[in-house]
């Protein structure tokens, strides 16, 4: 059988989570594939699981990790494919079983070198609750190359796992992941790698990886975000510089992309810590890598956003100002959060307007911060009565006033929230119990622990 695309499977103490995945990726469609999962020494029965998915399918190859790395298992998976091209699954993820006939398909009609798609976010906050959130990407449907990144206009495209690559374009620039410790942040130094070498790739009006956010071992929420950052920026520059890579957009395009790697995660680690000797360690070596890009000529300020312009100088010129600015920053974008999570848990009964897609970022949101007095939904579209959405009634707004008239009324409509609050009014709720929902719809906001991690 000719391989299509080897998937990589890295895993490490994932046994809760295994057999959503590797079922996920075993029922694709696309049936030319080779898995290989490669275990860092699992002690909870990971390894055991998988044992007896590869007896059952000769299709999986199932290597030991000698090192506790996922730079040197996705580099192990490299190493090892025989496929045309490569897809890898985080073992805490599932995939859509059209996943990968459909980007290998659009891959092969354009010899790409990647293709990617968009993705849904989801959570699980109790047993039997699912919530899916999309996340798009943007220049869908177009061929694009390098330039593309180097240009300076910002892309959506910051994971690697919502895509497939082609193994010879991977293997002729060497392109791998850096091999540090852990699990944390790894697969930035790849993807810029990819972003400077591509010749033809392509991101797909469409969604099939299923991306976890309630794992608390991932590292989306690991306090040394800002010093893994570090270690994946020397990388890349390191490679660069093996390389010889001498182009000016390139060397800009990374000095950008440098100061979004210092100061990004480092406001949503504000958010919800202060930093330690450790992280401010790493903000000073960021701080002389800056320095000297801008010294040499590789930030200028026609090719950046004026906000990035103004951060880069403020961290750069003024430290002790860009701290507190930052901490203000931060403040900014999570305390509506926290304040809407606070006062949603304070409510004995809530009753949510609407049973749409702001309704669904709004429950989500709220179930993930442990509110767990929602009763019901309700909703001016008849057909929708009497049906449930996440295990809720969805009910008339004249039923829902009735058999729950102590209730606090959540508007989630964005269009029509005003009309609705008149119809509230009028079906006798106080102004006081009556709320709209007016938090972006952004899916990593909505899925994060406000409660637990901001408080």
């Amino acid at each position: 059988m000719d391989i299509k695309v080897s998937v990589i499977v890295p895993s490490l103490n994932v046994a809760d989570y295994i057999k959503e995945c590797m079922d996920s990726i075993i029922g694709q469609t696309l049936q030319e594939l080779e898995i290989i999962c490669i275990d860092a020494g699992s002690t909870d029965g990971t390894f055991e699981i998988l044992q007896k998915y590869a007896e059952r399918d000769a299709r999986i190859k199932l290597i030991r990790s000698d090192k506790k790395s996922y730079g040197y298992q996705i580099n192990l998976g490299i190493r090892t494919a025989k496929g045309e091209y490569l897809g890898i699954v985080e073992t805490d993820d599932y995939i859509d079983e059209k996943m990968y006939q459909e980007l290998y398909q659009v891959a092969v009609e354009h010899d790409l070198d990647f293709v990617k798609a968009g993705f849904d976010v989801f959570v699980t906050p109790e047993k039997g609750e699912r919530y899916l959130l999309p996340y798009s990407m943007a220049n869908v449907n177009q061929v694009i190359s390098s330039d593309y990144f180097t240009s300076g206009e910002l892309s959506s495209d910051i994971y690697i796992w919502n895509g497939i690559y082609k193994l010879s374009f991977l293997r002729a620039y060497g392109i791998c992941l850096n091999e540090t410790p852990g699990a944390a942040f790894q697969d930035c130094g790849f993807r810029y790698l990819v972003d400077i070498h591509l010749r033809k790739g392509m991101f797909l009006d469409k969604s099939f990886y299923r991306y976890r956010r309630d794992n608390g071992g991932s590292s989306t929420y690991h306090p040394n975000c800002v010093r893994y950052n570090l270690e994946e920026c020397k990388y890349l520059r390191r490679r660069i510089e093996e390389e010889q890579i001498t182009d000016r957009k390139i060397h800009s395009f990374v000095a950008r992309e440098t100061v979004m790697m210092a100061l990004e995660p480092y406001i949503t680690f504000r958010g919800c810590c202060e930093p330690d000797d450790e992280t401010k360690a790493a903000l000073d070596e960021f701080r002389e890598i800056i320095k000297k890009d801008r010294e040499q000529g590789l930030l200028r300020q026609e090719e950046m956003l004026p906000k990035h312009w103004i951060e880069m100088r403020l961290f750069t010129e003024n430290p002790e100002a860009c701290e507190a600015y930052i901490a203000i920053s931060a403040d900014a974008r999570y305390a509506p959060y926290r304040k809407f999570v606070k006062e949603m848990s304070e409510k004995e009964q809530i009753v949510v307007f609407c049973a749409g897609k702001t309704a669904t970022y709004a429950l989500c949101l709220m179930r993930m911060n442990e509110v767990r007095t929602i009763q019901a939904f309700c909703d001016n579209n008849k057909e929708k009565w009497g049906d449930t959405l996440m295990g809720y009634p969805v009910l008339s707004p004249e039923a829902a006033v009735k058999k729950y008239p102590k209730a606090h009324f959540l508007v989630a409509n964005r269009v029509h929230n005003k009309k609705i609050e008149e119809q509230l009014f009028m079906l006798g709720v106080p102004k006081t119990s009556v709320s709209t929902y007016t938090l972006p719809l952004l899916p990593m906001e909505c899925t994060n622990y406000f409660m637990k991690l901001y408080q």
